[in-house]
């Protein structure tokens, strides 16, 4: 009876310091995998790649970059990704990541045509991450006749149109910095 008490007592510690372990290594990973996210979604890592530099600086120089007169600044990521579901957001940050990576490092990024790419912002913008800022828009529209009507097809989904489609932001003077940073488009394109 106490061999039988003291293989119980001998189990359940063991089950316990399996799970504990389990437990703290779980968090680690989170705590880990929460500070990878984190330090691969803002401008400083982003600009880092080359091609990348005019981005960067168009970037600094808007409100929703460096020029924010009230000390809010956006993420790369908070733009650039879907805020609405978190699977989505790992997915096309794992998928657009390793693309940006490889595209920069192996093939070389000298062949994109930023100027063409800039005419299709829409297509890199996600209207999530404008929303998840701008959450009070649909409630505030509808309190301000001019930004109801400028938004309830918006809001109403009668527009394929998207946030970045109406209102340039982001980047400012985007055209200016890939000029001074690649060339004059005609330039850029034949490289």
């Amino acid at each position: 009876m106490i061999q039988r008490k003291s293989r119980i007592k001998k189990g359940l510690l063991t089950v316990i310091l399996i799970g504990s372990a389990l437990g703290l290594f779980s968090v680690i990973s989170w705590i880990g995998t929460d500070y990878a996210l984190h330090a691969t979604s803002d401008q400083a890592f982003c600009g880092s790649c080359h091609s990348m530099k005019p981005m960067q600086a168009s970037f600094l120089d808007d409100v929703h970059g460096g020029a924010s007169t009230k000390g809010i600044q956006a993420l790369c990521s908070d733009c650039h990704l879907p805020q609405d579901n978190y699977i989505s957001y790992l997915y096309v940050k794992a998928k657009s990541g390793a693309w940006d990576v490889w595209k920069e490092f192996v093939l070389g990024a000298d062949d994109v045509d930023w100027y063409t790419k800039r005419n299709r912002a829409n297509e890199y913008v996600y209207d999530s991450g404008c929303l998840k800022c701008h959450n009070n828009l649909k409630n505030g529209s509808e309190r301000m006749n001019k930004q109801f009507v400028a938004h309830k097809p918006y809001f109403l989904g009668t527009t394929e149109k998207s946030c970045i489609d109406c209102h340039s932001v982001g980047h400012k003077n985007l055209e200016h910095k890939l000029k001074a940073h690649f060339g004059p488009y005609e330039a850029a394109i034949k490289k």
